[in-house]
Protein backbone atom coordinates (compact mmCIF):
# COMPACT_ATOMS: atom_id res chain seq x y z
CA UNK A 1 0.00 0.00 0.00
CA UNK A 2 1.65 3.32 -0.83
CA UNK A 3 2.23 5.73 1.72
CA UNK A 4 0.06 8.91 1.43
CA UNK A 5 0.92 12.41 2.96
CA UNK A 6 -1.44 14.86 5.11
CA UNK A 7 -0.83 18.39 6.10
CA UNK A 8 -2.80 19.52 8.95
CA UNK A 9 -3.29 23.20 9.39
CA UNK A 10 -3.95 24.11 12.73
CA UNK A 11 -2.73 23.02 16.20
CA UNK A 12 -6.01 23.53 18.62
CA UNK A 13 -8.16 20.60 19.80
CA UNK A 14 -9.31 19.54 16.19
CA UNK A 15 -5.83 19.74 14.35
CA UNK A 16 -4.14 17.96 17.02
CA UNK A 17 -6.80 15.04 17.58
CA UNK A 18 -6.86 14.98 13.57
CA UNK A 19 -3.26 14.41 13.23
CA UNK A 20 -3.19 11.78 16.22
CA UNK A 21 -6.04 9.79 14.81
CA UNK A 22 -4.97 9.66 11.49
CA UNK A 23 -1.34 8.51 12.29
CA UNK A 24 -3.01 5.86 15.05
CA UNK A 25 -5.38 4.96 12.89
CA UNK A 26 -3.45 5.38 9.78
CA UNK A 27 -0.90 2.25 11.11
CA UNK A 28 2.13 3.73 9.25
CA UNK A 29 0.61 4.21 5.87
CA UNK A 30 0.44 8.48 6.11
CA UNK A 31 2.81 10.63 6.77
CA UNK A 32 1.42 13.49 8.70
CA UNK A 33 3.03 16.86 9.15
CA UNK A 34 1.19 19.35 11.18
CA UNK A 35 1.54 23.48 10.32
CA UNK A 36 0.66 26.18 13.17
CA UNK A 37 0.88 29.60 12.90
CA UNK A 38 2.56 30.71 16.07
CA UNK A 39 5.24 29.09 18.58
CA UNK A 40 3.24 27.61 21.18
CA UNK A 41 -0.11 24.98 20.50
CA UNK A 42 -3.45 24.97 21.49
CA UNK A 43 -5.19 27.35 18.69
CA UNK A 44 -7.84 29.46 20.65
CA UNK A 45 -7.04 27.01 23.61
CA UNK A 46 -3.83 27.92 24.04
CA UNK A 47 -1.24 29.43 27.13
CA UNK A 48 1.99 30.91 27.06
CA UNK A 49 4.25 32.37 29.90
CA UNK A 50 5.07 36.06 30.13
CA UNK A 51 8.28 37.74 30.41
CA UNK A 52 7.79 37.09 34.56
CA UNK A 53 6.89 33.41 33.49
CA UNK A 54 3.56 33.72 34.43
CA UNK A 55 0.71 31.77 32.81
CA UNK A 56 -1.25 33.52 30.33
CA UNK A 57 -4.41 32.17 28.98
CA UNK A 58 -5.97 32.77 25.73
CA UNK A 59 -9.26 32.18 27.03
CA UNK A 60 -10.95 30.53 30.25
CA UNK A 61 -11.94 26.58 28.97
CA UNK A 62 -14.21 24.59 30.97
CA UNK A 63 -14.49 20.71 30.92
CA UNK A 64 -17.63 18.99 31.11
CA UNK A 65 -18.41 15.42 31.60
CA UNK A 66 -19.60 14.72 28.12
CA UNK A 67 -16.27 15.28 27.19
CA UNK A 68 -15.68 12.09 26.32
CA UNK A 69 -13.20 12.24 23.05
CA UNK A 70 -11.20 15.11 24.74
CA UNK A 71 -10.58 12.18 27.48
CA UNK A 72 -9.66 9.45 25.67
CA UNK A 73 -7.45 11.76 23.40
CA UNK A 74 -5.70 13.07 26.63
CA UNK A 75 -5.48 9.15 27.82
CA UNK A 76 -3.71 7.57 24.65
CA UNK A 77 -1.25 10.57 25.31
CA UNK A 78 -0.24 9.23 28.31
CA UNK A 79 -2.22 12.30 30.21
CA UNK A 80 -4.46 11.34 33.49
CA UNK A 81 -7.24 13.33 32.96
CA UNK A 82 -8.47 14.09 36.89
CA UNK A 83 -4.43 15.06 37.12
CA UNK A 84 -5.05 17.96 35.06
CA UNK A 85 -8.31 19.01 35.52
CA UNK A 86 -9.22 21.03 39.35
CA UNK A 87 -13.45 20.23 39.91
CA UNK A 88 -15.74 22.96 40.65
CA UNK A 89 -17.89 20.63 43.14
CA UNK A 90 -20.81 21.70 41.01
CA UNK A 91 -21.30 25.38 42.85
CA UNK A 92 -21.18 28.40 40.72
CA UNK A 93 -21.44 31.98 42.09
CA UNK A 94 -23.81 34.32 40.43
CA UNK A 95 -23.58 37.80 40.91
CA UNK A 96 -27.37 39.65 40.55
CA UNK A 97 -27.56 43.68 39.62
CA UNK A 98 -31.61 43.48 40.57
CA UNK A 99 -30.58 42.82 44.61
CA UNK A 100 -26.61 43.66 44.33
CA UNK A 101 -25.85 40.63 45.98
CA UNK A 102 -24.02 37.17 45.02
CA UNK A 103 -25.87 34.15 44.98
CA UNK A 104 -24.71 30.46 45.01
CA UNK A 105 -25.81 28.04 42.67
CA UNK A 106 -25.17 23.89 43.72
CA UNK A 107 -25.90 21.61 40.99
CA UNK A 108 -25.14 17.82 40.87
CA UNK A 109 -23.60 15.43 38.46
CA UNK A 110 -27.46 14.00 36.73
CA UNK A 111 -30.43 15.61 35.40
CA UNK A 112 -32.99 15.73 38.00
CA UNK A 113 -30.62 17.22 40.29
CA UNK A 114 -29.12 19.75 38.44
CA UNK A 115 -32.76 20.98 37.46
CA UNK A 116 -33.65 20.65 40.65
CA UNK A 117 -31.12 23.05 42.20
CA UNK A 118 -31.48 25.39 39.20
CA UNK A 119 -35.12 25.84 40.01
CA UNK A 120 -34.12 26.57 43.78
CA UNK A 121 -31.54 29.15 42.94
CA UNK A 122 -31.73 31.45 45.64
CA UNK A 123 -31.37 34.47 43.68
CA UNK A 124 -35.36 33.76 41.83
CA UNK A 125 -38.02 34.79 43.98
CA UNK A 126 -40.32 32.37 45.16
CA UNK A 127 -42.72 33.34 42.53
CA UNK A 128 -40.36 32.79 40.12
CA UNK A 129 -39.26 29.87 41.50
CA UNK A 130 -42.93 28.07 40.83
CA UNK A 131 -43.08 29.35 37.60
CA UNK A 132 -40.15 28.03 36.28
CA UNK A 133 -40.99 24.35 37.82
CA UNK A 134 -42.94 23.76 34.81
CA UNK A 135 -40.98 24.92 32.14
CA UNK A 136 -38.33 23.49 33.62
CA UNK A 137 -39.88 19.88 33.62
CA UNK A 138 -41.40 20.89 29.86
CA UNK A 139 -37.89 21.60 28.86
CA UNK A 140 -36.08 18.38 30.10
CA UNK A 141 -38.72 15.72 28.31
CA UNK A 142 -37.81 18.07 25.05
CA UNK A 143 -34.57 17.30 25.47
CA UNK A 144 -34.74 12.99 25.03
CA UNK A 145 -35.30 13.39 21.48
CA UNK A 146 -32.90 15.20 19.33
CA UNK A 147 -32.59 18.70 19.29
CA UNK A 148 -34.58 19.88 15.55
CA UNK A 149 -32.39 22.03 13.33
CA UNK A 150 -35.65 23.98 12.81
CA UNK A 151 -35.10 25.89 15.99
CA UNK A 152 -31.99 27.59 14.71
CA UNK A 153 -33.79 30.16 13.62
CA UNK A 154 -35.14 31.28 16.76
CA UNK A 155 -33.26 32.83 19.90
CA UNK A 156 -32.73 30.65 22.98
CA UNK A 157 -34.60 34.02 24.96
CA UNK A 158 -37.79 33.74 22.27
CA UNK A 159 -37.97 30.30 22.41
CA UNK A 160 -37.91 29.99 26.31
CA UNK A 161 -40.14 33.00 26.92
CA UNK A 162 -42.85 31.14 24.14
CA UNK A 163 -42.11 28.21 26.62
CA UNK A 164 -43.65 29.88 29.82
CA UNK A 165 -40.31 31.14 31.53
CA UNK A 166 -40.68 34.42 33.27
CA UNK A 167 -39.79 37.25 31.68
CA UNK A 168 -38.32 38.12 35.34
CA UNK A 169 -36.16 35.30 35.12
CA UNK A 170 -34.60 36.23 31.28
CA UNK A 171 -33.75 39.90 33.38
CA UNK A 172 -31.68 37.79 35.78
CA UNK A 173 -28.10 37.63 35.22
CA UNK A 174 -27.86 34.35 35.83
CA UNK A 175 -29.86 33.76 33.06
CA UNK A 176 -27.81 35.93 30.98
CA UNK A 177 -24.51 33.95 31.88
CA UNK A 178 -25.85 30.86 31.09
CA UNK A 179 -27.18 32.35 27.33
CA UNK A 180 -23.98 34.10 26.97
CA UNK A 181 -21.50 31.45 28.39
CA UNK A 182 -20.14 31.35 24.37
CA UNK A 183 -19.26 34.62 24.59
CA UNK A 184 -22.27 35.24 21.96
CA UNK A 185 -23.44 39.01 22.90
CA UNK A 186 -24.66 41.34 21.88
CA UNK A 187 -26.88 39.11 19.89
CA UNK A 188 -28.45 36.09 20.77
CA UNK A 189 -27.39 32.84 20.65
CA UNK A 190 -29.40 30.46 19.01
CA UNK A 191 -32.08 27.81 20.83
CA UNK A 192 -30.74 25.08 18.55
CA UNK A 193 -27.27 25.52 19.78
CA UNK A 194 -28.16 26.08 23.30
CA UNK A 195 -30.49 22.86 23.82
CA UNK A 196 -28.02 20.77 22.23
CA UNK A 197 -25.37 21.92 24.71
CA UNK A 198 -28.23 21.17 27.33
CA UNK A 199 -28.81 18.12 26.09
CA UNK A 200 -25.35 17.01 25.59
CA UNK A 201 -24.61 17.94 29.20
CA UNK A 202 -27.38 16.49 30.99
CA UNK A 203 -27.24 13.13 29.29
CA UNK A 204 -24.01 12.36 30.47
CA UNK A 205 -22.63 14.47 32.91
CA UNK A 206 -20.03 12.43 34.25
CA UNK A 207 -18.45 12.32 37.92
CA UNK A 208 -18.39 15.85 37.55
CA UNK A 209 -20.54 18.74 36.12
CA UNK A 210 -17.57 21.40 35.16
CA UNK A 211 -13.95 20.88 35.97
CA UNK A 212 -10.96 23.73 34.81
CA UNK A 213 -7.53 22.64 33.63
CA UNK A 214 -5.21 23.01 36.34
CA UNK A 215 -2.34 24.57 34.56
CA UNK A 216 -1.69 26.39 31.56
CA UNK A 217 -3.59 23.88 28.77
CA UNK A 218 -0.12 23.91 26.28
CA UNK A 219 1.84 22.88 28.95
CA UNK A 220 -0.73 20.25 30.38
CA UNK A 221 -2.25 18.46 27.12
CA UNK A 222 -1.29 19.80 23.49
CA UNK A 223 2.50 19.64 24.18
CA UNK A 224 2.25 16.07 25.19
CA UNK A 225 -0.28 15.54 22.51
CA UNK A 226 1.95 16.86 20.06
CA UNK A 227 5.17 14.72 21.77
CA UNK A 228 2.37 11.29 21.14
CA UNK A 229 2.04 12.82 17.18
CA UNK A 230 6.31 12.79 17.14
CA UNK A 231 6.38 9.60 18.53
CA UNK A 232 4.46 8.09 15.81
CA UNK A 233 5.79 9.19 13.19
CA UNK A 234 4.27 12.82 12.54
CA UNK A 235 6.11 16.25 12.57
CA UNK A 236 4.88 19.31 13.37
CA UNK A 237 6.25 23.11 12.37
CA UNK A 238 5.76 25.94 13.94
CA UNK A 239 5.34 29.34 12.72
CA UNK A 240 3.97 28.40 9.28
CA UNK A 241 1.00 30.42 7.84
CA UNK A 242 -1.81 28.76 5.10
CA UNK A 243 -1.32 31.49 2.80
CA UNK A 244 -3.22 29.95 -0.28
CA UNK A 245 -4.63 26.65 -1.13
CA UNK A 246 -4.49 25.72 -4.90
CA UNK A 247 -7.19 23.87 -6.91
CA UNK A 248 -8.41 23.77 -9.69
CA UNK A 249 -12.28 23.23 -10.25
CA UNK A 250 -12.74 20.55 -7.50
CA UNK A 251 -9.02 19.15 -7.60
CA UNK A 252 -6.70 19.74 -5.02
CA UNK A 253 -3.89 20.97 -6.78
CA UNK A 254 -1.17 21.89 -3.22
CA UNK A 255 -0.80 24.39 -0.60
CA UNK A 256 1.41 27.04 -0.14
CA UNK A 257 2.58 28.18 2.81
CA UNK A 258 4.95 31.07 4.38
CA UNK A 259 6.61 32.48 7.48
CA UNK A 260 4.81 34.71 9.40
CA UNK A 261 5.94 38.08 10.78
CA UNK A 262 6.66 37.06 14.70
CA UNK A 263 5.94 39.34 17.75
CA UNK A 264 7.85 37.51 20.15
CA UNK A 265 6.55 35.75 23.30
CA UNK A 266 2.97 36.97 24.42
CA UNK A 267 2.22 39.26 20.53
CA UNK A 268 -0.43 39.79 19.42
CA UNK A 269 -1.52 40.36 15.85
CA UNK A 270 -4.58 42.53 15.51
CA UNK A 271 -5.61 41.58 11.70
CA UNK A 272 -4.71 39.44 9.20
CA UNK A 273 -1.02 38.26 10.00
CA UNK A 274 1.18 39.04 7.78
CA UNK A 275 3.98 37.34 6.21
CA UNK A 276 7.77 37.40 5.40
CA UNK A 277 8.85 38.37 1.28
CA UNK A 278 10.55 35.63 -0.38
CA UNK A 279 9.34 32.60 2.21
CA UNK A 280 6.78 31.08 0.48
CA UNK A 281 7.12 27.29 -0.11
CA UNK A 282 4.72 24.95 -1.79
CA UNK A 283 3.45 21.87 -1.22
CA UNK A 284 1.22 19.22 -2.76
CA UNK A 285 -0.08 16.53 -0.34
CA UNK A 286 -2.21 13.84 -0.77
CA UNK A 287 -5.42 15.08 1.53
CA UNK A 288 -5.57 18.73 3.32
CA UNK A 289 -7.46 19.00 6.46
CA UNK A 290 -7.43 22.85 7.21
CA UNK A 291 -8.57 22.67 11.11
CA UNK A 292 -8.43 26.55 11.30
CA UNK A 293 -11.35 29.34 12.48
CA UNK A 294 -13.60 29.88 8.86
CA UNK A 295 -11.78 33.71 8.56
CA UNK A 296 -8.78 31.93 7.50
CA UNK A 297 -10.32 29.29 5.82
CA UNK A 298 -12.24 31.73 3.52
CA UNK A 299 -9.27 33.87 3.39
CA UNK A 300 -6.89 30.94 2.39
CA UNK A 301 -9.40 29.25 -0.18
CA UNK A 302 -9.69 30.32 -3.79
CA UNK A 303 -12.61 32.64 -4.96
CA UNK A 304 -14.02 29.91 -7.32
CA UNK A 305 -14.33 27.31 -4.29
CA UNK A 306 -16.57 29.60 -1.86
CA UNK A 307 -19.36 28.94 -4.63
CA UNK A 308 -19.08 25.62 -4.42
CA UNK A 309 -21.63 23.95 -2.65
CA UNK A 310 -20.88 23.09 0.61
CA UNK A 311 -18.27 25.73 0.45
CA UNK A 312 -20.24 29.00 -0.03
CA UNK A 313 -21.74 29.56 3.39
CA UNK A 314 -18.62 30.01 5.31
CA UNK A 315 -18.19 33.44 4.58
CA UNK A 316 -21.91 34.00 6.50
CA UNK A 317 -20.36 32.28 9.66
CA UNK A 318 -19.99 35.33 11.74
CA UNK A 319 -17.14 35.48 14.82
CA UNK A 320 -16.50 37.28 18.04
CA UNK A 321 -13.61 38.33 19.29
CA UNK A 322 -12.64 36.92 22.93
CA UNK A 323 -11.24 39.34 25.10
CA UNK A 324 -8.98 38.40 28.55
CA UNK A 325 -7.68 39.83 31.51
CA UNK A 326 -4.87 38.63 33.57
CA UNK A 327 -4.49 40.50 36.86
CA UNK A 328 -1.83 39.16 39.58
CA UNK A 329 -2.59 41.12 42.73
CA UNK A 330 -0.65 40.51 45.98
CA UNK A 331 -3.97 39.56 47.91
CA UNK A 332 -5.55 36.11 48.05
CA UNK A 333 -9.38 35.39 47.37
CA UNK A 334 -11.54 33.75 48.95
CA UNK A 335 -12.62 32.06 46.11
CA UNK A 336 -13.49 28.24 45.82
CA UNK A 337 -10.88 26.15 43.97
CA UNK A 338 -12.29 25.76 40.00
CA UNK A 339 -15.41 28.35 40.81
CA UNK A 340 -15.71 30.54 38.05
CA UNK A 341 -17.77 33.99 39.34
CA UNK A 342 -20.21 35.07 36.46
CA UNK A 343 -22.86 37.73 36.03
CA UNK A 344 -20.52 40.76 36.24
CA UNK A 345 -20.39 43.83 34.29
CA UNK A 346 -19.88 43.26 30.86
CA UNK A 347 -17.21 43.25 28.91
CA UNK A 348 -15.43 40.50 31.46
CA UNK A 349 -18.78 38.93 32.96
CA UNK A 350 -16.44 35.93 34.30
CA UNK A 351 -14.11 35.33 36.36
CA UNK A 352 -11.36 32.56 38.58
CA UNK A 353 -9.33 32.92 40.86
CA UNK A 354 -6.16 29.88 39.29
CA UNK A 355 -4.09 30.76 42.60
CA UNK A 356 -6.93 28.77 43.68
CA UNK A 357 -6.92 25.74 41.03
CA UNK A 358 -3.99 25.61 39.15
CA UNK A 359 -1.39 22.96 40.98
CA UNK A 360 1.76 24.95 40.86
CA UNK A 361 0.11 28.13 43.03
CA UNK A 362 -2.64 26.37 45.05
CA UNK A 363 -0.54 25.06 47.88
CA UNK A 364 2.05 28.29 47.37
CA UNK A 365 1.39 30.57 50.95
CA UNK A 366 3.15 33.32 49.47
CA UNK A 367 1.04 33.58 45.83
CA UNK A 368 -1.86 36.22 45.60
CA UNK A 369 -4.78 36.21 43.83
CA UNK A 370 -3.88 34.92 39.55
CA UNK A 371 -7.59 36.58 38.23
CA UNK A 372 -8.60 35.76 34.84
CA UNK A 373 -11.59 37.29 33.43
CA UNK A 374 -13.31 36.87 30.04
CA UNK A 375 -15.86 37.88 28.21
CA UNK A 376 -15.68 39.47 24.31
CA UNK A 377 -14.90 42.78 22.93
CA UNK A 378 -18.23 43.77 21.66
CA UNK A 379 -19.75 46.91 22.42
CA UNK A 380 -16.28 47.86 24.73
CA UNK A 381 -13.42 48.41 21.59
CA UNK A 382 -13.59 51.97 22.17
CA UNK A 383 -12.26 50.85 26.03
CA UNK A 384 -8.80 51.75 27.07
CA UNK A 385 -6.69 48.67 28.56
CA UNK A 386 -6.70 50.83 31.78
CA UNK A 387 -10.19 51.50 32.04
CA UNK A 388 -10.86 47.64 31.34
CA UNK A 389 -8.93 46.97 34.07
CA UNK A 390 -10.52 49.50 36.43
CA UNK A 391 -14.17 48.61 35.11
CA UNK A 392 -13.32 44.87 36.13
CA UNK A 393 -11.83 45.43 39.19
CA UNK A 394 -14.81 47.54 40.77
CA UNK A 395 -17.34 44.63 39.59
CA UNK A 396 -15.17 41.66 41.41
CA UNK A 397 -14.91 43.84 44.29
CA UNK A 398 -18.53 43.60 45.30
CA UNK A 399 -18.59 39.56 45.24
CA UNK A 400 -17.28 38.22 48.97
CA UNK A 401 -14.06 36.81 48.89
CA UNK A 402 -12.96 39.08 46.47
CA UNK A 403 -13.43 42.68 47.95
CA UNK A 404 -9.19 42.89 48.55
CA UNK A 405 -9.13 43.02 45.06
CA UNK A 406 -8.09 47.21 44.82
CA UNK A 407 -5.90 48.51 42.24
CA UNK A 408 -3.53 49.16 44.94
CA UNK A 409 -2.81 45.13 45.10
CA UNK A 410 -2.32 44.99 41.79
CA UNK A 411 0.92 43.66 40.93
CA UNK A 412 0.92 43.25 36.92
CA UNK A 413 -1.29 42.72 34.70
CA UNK A 414 -2.30 42.40 30.96
CA UNK A 415 -5.52 42.64 28.67
CA UNK A 416 -5.69 40.38 25.56
CA UNK A 417 -8.03 42.02 22.67
CA UNK A 418 -8.55 38.76 20.11
CA UNK A 419 -9.51 40.48 17.15
CA UNK A 420 -7.09 38.61 14.26
CA UNK A 421 -9.31 36.09 12.37
CA UNK A 422 -7.14 33.24 13.69
CA UNK A 423 -8.06 34.04 17.27
CA UNK A 424 -12.01 34.37 17.07
CA UNK A 425 -14.20 32.05 17.94
CA UNK A 426 -17.40 30.78 16.11
CA UNK A 427 -20.78 32.80 16.89
CA UNK A 428 -23.56 30.57 17.45
CA UNK A 429 -25.92 33.12 16.46
CA UNK A 430 -29.69 31.95 15.52
CA UNK A 431 -29.62 30.49 11.42
CA UNK A 432 -25.89 30.08 11.20
CA UNK A 433 -26.05 26.62 11.22
CA UNK A 434 -27.79 26.16 7.29
CA UNK A 435 -24.08 28.03 6.83
CA UNK A 436 -21.49 25.66 8.43
CA UNK A 437 -19.81 23.08 5.97
CA UNK A 438 -19.46 19.91 6.26
CA UNK A 439 -16.00 18.04 6.79
CA UNK A 440 -15.70 16.48 3.48
CA UNK A 441 -15.47 19.31 1.05
CA UNK A 442 -16.34 19.07 -3.01
CA UNK A 443 -12.76 19.78 -3.55
CA UNK A 444 -11.00 16.59 -3.82
CA UNK A 445 -8.76 15.85 -0.50
CA UNK A 446 -9.77 19.07 1.46
CA UNK A 447 -11.02 18.33 4.75
CA UNK A 448 -12.33 20.49 7.42
CA UNK A 449 -12.53 19.90 11.28
CA UNK A 450 -13.20 22.69 13.73
CA UNK A 451 -15.99 23.39 16.16
CA UNK A 452 -17.65 25.65 13.55
CA UNK A 453 -18.12 22.57 11.19
CA UNK A 454 -21.23 20.22 10.99
CA UNK A 455 -20.54 17.20 13.57
CA UNK A 456 -22.82 15.62 15.77
CA UNK A 457 -22.76 18.04 18.79
CA UNK A 458 -23.03 21.84 16.56
CA UNK A 459 -22.42 23.93 18.97
CA UNK A 460 -18.78 25.57 20.40
CA UNK A 461 -16.90 23.84 22.12
CA UNK A 462 -13.60 21.77 22.93
CA UNK A 463 -15.51 18.65 22.47
CA UNK A 464 -16.77 19.40 19.43
CA UNK A 465 -13.71 20.19 17.98
CA UNK A 466 -11.80 17.11 18.98
CA UNK A 467 -14.76 15.05 17.53
CA UNK A 468 -14.33 17.11 14.46
CA UNK A 469 -10.62 16.65 13.98
CA UNK A 470 -10.86 12.56 14.90
CA UNK A 471 -14.28 12.91 11.98
CA UNK A 472 -12.28 14.49 9.03
CA UNK A 473 -8.89 12.24 9.71
CA UNK A 474 -11.69 9.42 9.62
CA UNK A 475 -12.79 10.47 6.38
CA UNK A 476 -9.54 11.38 5.09
CA UNK A 477 -8.07 7.65 5.67
CA UNK A 478 -11.18 6.33 3.66
CA UNK A 479 -11.32 8.13 0.50
CA UNK A 480 -7.45 7.89 0.67
CA UNK A 481 -7.56 3.84 0.81
CA UNK A 482 -10.56 3.61 -0.50
CA UNK A 483 -8.71 2.07 -4.20
CA UNK A 484 -6.52 -0.34 -2.12
CA UNK A 485 -8.71 -1.91 -0.15
CA UNK A 486 -11.39 -2.31 -3.21
CA UNK A 487 -8.20 -4.27 -5.17
CA UNK A 488 -7.43 -6.03 -1.36
CA UNK A 489 -10.81 -6.81 -0.95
Amino acid sequence: MERKTVIVVGSGPAGLAAAEALLDQGRGAVQVQVMTLGHHLGGKAASWRDAGERVVEHGQHVVLGFYRELRGLLRRCGIRPDDTLVSSGGEYLYWEDRDDSAHRLYVGDFLPKLMDRWVRYDGFTHQEKAALTGFVIDMVLGLGPPVSEDLDDVCFSAWALSRGLPPSVAATNIFRANREVQLNWPGEISAYAMLNTLRAATRDPGRHLTAYPAGGMSELWWEPIAARIEDLGGSLVRRQKLVRVDATGTDLQGVVFARPQFHGVGGRWTGSVPTVAGTEQRHQPDAVILAIPPPCVQEALPAHALGLPGLRGIPRLTTVAPLGLHVWHRNRSRGAPGVIVGGLAPPLPYVMDNANGYHALAHDPNAGAALHFVGQLACFEEYSDVELLDRALAAVRRVPGYEMMDREGVLDWTVLRHTAPHARYWNAEPGSVRHKPSPRTPIRGLYLAGDWVRSELDFPCMETAVRSGRQAAGLALDDLFRNERRVSA
